[in-house]
């Protein structure tokens, strides 16, 4: 292969729709449709007006092998194909701004049907500049006006550009030669990468930021999967609003995509991603959705997180995923290995100290032993959480061991402590809601008693419990509430369910350290009893 190159050269306006005109430069399909307002392109025709810097173009040749089967049109209108013989440059970044570019001024001017959905309407790229006003106008509001406007279709064409200035008033003709000198001189910088494999284009794609939003991969994957019945990233779209549909919440797409990479080939690195065939991702859309739906299924039955913000790590999607992918019916014994090695991951470190693609590529490979009935991996999941972290924890929606607390206290089915009925689970866990869950030794009372807020928001300290419930508690303090709110002939099932110590002269005496660590244990025993 050649040397990777990278050239910068300034392209004027006429020339760059020269090269758009003869098929030279197209969107792929990988990028999203032109969202663009009118407002926002006369925003970048003032720039351009002003001499203000619009930002860079960053175009990708590829080479004959890895040629796109499909592309996009600019802006919806319509870009002849060059053959197979003619290089093409893909726009990596710059859509928006080179469609605007090209739409407002190109004569090509017919629509491209083929792409209905990612087209914009084409009223918007008629603008005109009114001489008069000193000011980019829709054509609409300049009709009957020529003697003050000028389409700016005609600014960058000096033969349309003559017609254009006859019909103006004389007192504008220097200001329009003005312009169109502005226009056709304005150099736009394009950066061009050659002799780069479509897996070195994925990993600078995925680096880019255009307006502030990070691209990833499956944008890429997209154009790398495509045929006339298949549009991954349409096809994504439709399973993460479905997930949606069923309550879970909306999956990062990189996920998405990490985990259709680790289920067909399991490995969730970036170049491995890469190398995946369109006809792997295809023949095997319909598998990948129904693991989408059993982990889903497995995390809200067998787990109780029906929400992904529950979920303690988002990477614990994939090998699940991965499992229901190579199983569609499962053991008795495979199904309690999968529940532990969901809890052991929950109460570990495991993705949050870094390498977390390594990592995950090991879980999906500790899954497909899981799969050949062989358990022996399970004994390397550790649970690194000790009692003094939980202790100091606080209690926080953004921390992965209160969402693996509150699931595992959702395990024992609580029960209120103001009446002992069962507390409705999916209120408390459907939404964070600070006024689903209790201060066991109230907030305000311990503030009294001089406690930090660390220490009052201890995760040890916490409960589900109803917002009626919570008023009638209050900020009374324990040896109240336990003596006169907390039926007494519930008492014992009501401890139990909610983990909460079972010794009298705690409550009685607002012991809150010796509480703390009672409390702590039991939770590590339950942790033990669900990683066994």
């Amino acid at each position: 292969m050649k040397k990777p190159e990278l050239n910068t050269n300034p392209l004027k306006i006429d020339k760059l729709i020269n090269r758009i005109d003869e098929g030279e430069v197209k969107i792929p399909a990988f990028q999203r449709g032109y969202v663009w307002k009118q407002n926002q392109i006369i925003e970048l025709l003032e720039s351009i007006k002003r001499q203000y810097p619009i930002g860079s173009l960053l175009l990708w040749e590829a080479s004959q092998k890895d040629r796109l089967r499909c592309t996009r049109n600019i802006a919806g209108y319509q870009i002849p194909d060059r053959g197979d013989s003619w290089p093409v440059n893909y726009v990596l970044d710059g859509q928006q701004r080179l469609s605007s570019i090209y739409a407002v001024f190109s004569e090509k001017v017919a629509q491209d049907n083929s792409s209905k959905k990612y087209n914009p309407d084409l009223n918007i790229f008629e603008i005109s500049y009114d001489f008069e006003q000193e000011q980019f106008k829709p054509n609409d509001e300049c009709v009957g006006r020529s003697d003050t406007c000028v389409p700016l279709r005609s600014i960058v064409d000096p033969t349309k550009l003559i017609d254009a200035i006859t019909s103006l008033k004389k007192e504008f003709h220097p200001s329009a030669k003005t312009l169109s000198s502005l226009f056709l001189n304005y150099e736009i910088p394009v950066i061009q990468i050659k002799n780069r494999t479509k897996e070195e284009v994925g990993v600078i794609f995925e680096r880019i930021n255009n307006t502030g939003t990070k691209l990833n991969i499956l944008d890429l994957m997209t154009a790398w999967t495509w045929t006339e019945d298949f549009h991954l990233l349409d096809a994504t779209d439709e399973l993460l609003e479905e997930l949606d549909e069923k309550g879970f919440g909306a999956i990062d797409q990189k996920l998405i995509l990490q985990a259709i990479s680790g289920a067909i080939i399991g490995s969730t690195k970036t170049d491995n991603i890469l190398r995946l065939t369109g006809e792997r991702v295809r023949d095997n859309w319909t598998k990948i959705e129904d693991a989408f739906r059993d982990t889903i299924d497995f995390l809200a039955t067998e787990i109780g997180c029906p929400h992904l913000e529950f979920l303690p790590y988002h990477q614990q999607i994939i090998p699940i995923v991965r499992f229901f992918y190579k199983n569609k019916r499962t053991s008795h014994d495979q199904l309690n290995v999968l529940k532990s090695f969901f809890w052991r991951t929950s109460f570990s470190d495991r993705y949050s100290t870094g390498q977390t693609t390594a990592k995950m590529d090991t879980d999906v490979e500790f899954i497909n032993k899981v799969s050949d009935f062989d358990f022996s991996g399970l004994s390397k999941y550790k649970v690194t959480l000790t009692e003094s972290e939980l202790i100091s924890t606080q209690f926080s929606k953004g921390n992965p061991v209160t969402r693996a607390f509150l699931l595992l206290l959702a395990q024992k089915q609580p029960l209120d402590l103001t009446n002992g009925r069962k507390v409705d689970l999916g209120k408390a866990l459907m939404s964070f809601n600070r006024k689903q869950y209790h201060h066991v030794f109230p907030n305000s009372f311990l503030n009294k008693q001089g406690y930090s807020k660390q220490q009052r928001f201890s995760v040890s300290n916490f409960c589900f419990l109803p917002a009626d419930s919570n008023r009638k508690i209050s900020s009374k303090s324990p040896s109240n509430y336990f003596k006169n709110i907390v039926p007494k002939d519930k008492k014992i099932q009501i401890l139990e369910s909610n983990l909460l110590p079972d010794i009298e002269t705690i409550y009685s005496t607002d012991n809150y350290e010796e509480f703390i660590r009672v409390r702590t244990d039991n939770i590590f025993r339950e942790i033990q009893k669900l990683t066994s």
